[in-house]
């Protein structure tokens, strides 16, 4: 009978994923189901996803109601023929063992954790003497000064896993006070959602891990402003200053490979093409959706590039290959009006652009002060790999090609 019994559980999409939400089911119970109908949605990360039925059948049950959050692994649903005995499936449903999943970076995902729904059965219990924490969990949890005693494990039969240190020192470290606000003051304490879990985490990475250093600069913007006018004239479209900026530092990238690039573990992994990642804010934080190949896209193609992706993004729609593989990133806030900032590394890239608003400043031009339009770039590199020189050298480069834009 069991082949005639399905369960939905909750898919590993990429290594780093232990968890998901639920955001909303496609179908109710007791509905009929098609093999590749979309039958629901899960938020991991900084996207939402939707699964896909891999079986026809009948949703007999859902477990798992939107806004929960599961581990990967575990069952979210069942999907059956109509004439499976409602004790079968009950047995069924209380026998159940989610997938055996190995979170570990240098582990390979199995078929049957990468899948959404597949045939269930009852798995086997890892051996008694596996040790509770495994190697890398252990060695960052050392490096992070966290406690594994207060971690709970995600592994199999409860074991530790790097991730899990990652999420318990994300999570402890944006965790609000026990009393918060004084006895007139009305306070609400809301959980983070996964995406603001895996931003948190990341930042934290990043900053406790790569040693950054970073470089200013100051370029002359007006040529680049009018470039941008006359492109979006030129192609009967909108195309911004950021467009250009993406195409700037893509051919800055391509001379200075140094600086595209990742950096995994002891090897440095430079690439060829400069898939440039931009930093778009949504409501459900930071994203990154990524322009692939850059440097060999005109303004335009650019221009479109962004724009599609930039309303995904406010749509809630960017699925994982749109945000995975960049190989440098932008964060441009000069919307915001801010004149310059820093920027945090997105491991396991080796360097971010932080650009500032173009605004009018006085400056000194020939040994006279005028009113210039002018722009900070703040580069952030990680000091591993870049050296200062090399990084001195790309925004050289980028401020020729800003000040310069028919090169572009």
């Amino acid at each position: 009978m069991s082949e005639q019994i399905h369960a939905v559980t909750m898919p590993k999409w990429g290594i780093e994923m232990t968890e998901g939400t639920v955001i909303r089911w496609n179908a109710s119970a007791g509905q009929r189901i098609d093999k590749g109908e979309p039958l629901l949605e899960v938020e991991t990360e900084k996207i939402v996803n939707t699964v896909d039925s891999p079986f026809s059948g009948t949703l007999r049950r859902i477990i798992a109601e939107s806004g929960e959050v599961r581990p990967v692994g575990a069952l979210l649903a069942v999907l059956a023929e109509d004439d499976v005995s409602e004790p079968t499936l009950a047995r069924f449903i209380e026998q159940f063992k989610g997938a055996q999943v190995s979170f570990e970076p240098d582990a390979a995902v199995g078929t049957a954790a990468s899948a959404a729904v597949h045939d269930a059965a009852p798995g086997t219990e890892a051996a008694d003497d596996e040790p509770r924490v495994s190697p890398h969990a252990k060695r960052l949890a050392e490096r992070l000064g966290v406690d594994l005693a207060r971690v709970r494990g995600s592994g199999r039969n409860g074991r530790i896993t790097r991730e899990d240190v990652e999420a318990f020192a994300a999570q402890s470290s944006a965790t609000a006070p026990a009393a918060v606000g004084g006895a007139d003051n009305t306070a609400v304490r809301l959980r983070l959602s996964p995406t603001r879990v895996t931003i948190a985490r990341r930042l934290l990475e990043s900053k406790q891990t790569i040693p950054h250093y970073r470089l200013s600069i100051e370029v002359q913007a007006a040529a680049l402003v009018q470039r941008a006018e006359q492109a979006a004239r030129e192609a009967g479209r909108r195309i911004t200053m950021n467009d250009l900026l993406v195409r700037a530092c893509a051919l800055a990238l391509v001379r200075h490979p140094e600086l595209n690039a990742w950096l995994e573990g002891e090897e440095i992994v430079r690439f060829a093409r400069a898939d440039v990642a931009v930093a778009v804010a949504t409501a459900n934080g930071l994203i990154t959706p990524v322009v692939r190949g850059a440097e060999a896209k005109s303004p335009a193609e650019i221009a479109t590039v962004t724009a599609e992706l930039f309303e995904r993004a406010r749509r809630g729609e960017l699925t994982r290959e749109d945000i995975s593989g960049g190989t440098f990133t932008i964060s441009n806030l000069g919307m915001f009006g801010l004149p310059r900032f820093d920027a945090i590394i997105n491991p396991p890239q080796v360097a971010i652009l932080a650009v500032g608003v173009a605004e009018d400043r006085v400056v000194a031009i020939e040994g006279a002060a005028a009113v210039a339009k002018m722009m900070t770039l703040t580069l952030s590199a990680d000091h591993r790999v870049i050296d200062g020189a090399v990084g001195a050298a790309f925004l050289g480069t980028l401020r020729t090609l800003i000040e310069e834009p028919q090169r572009l």
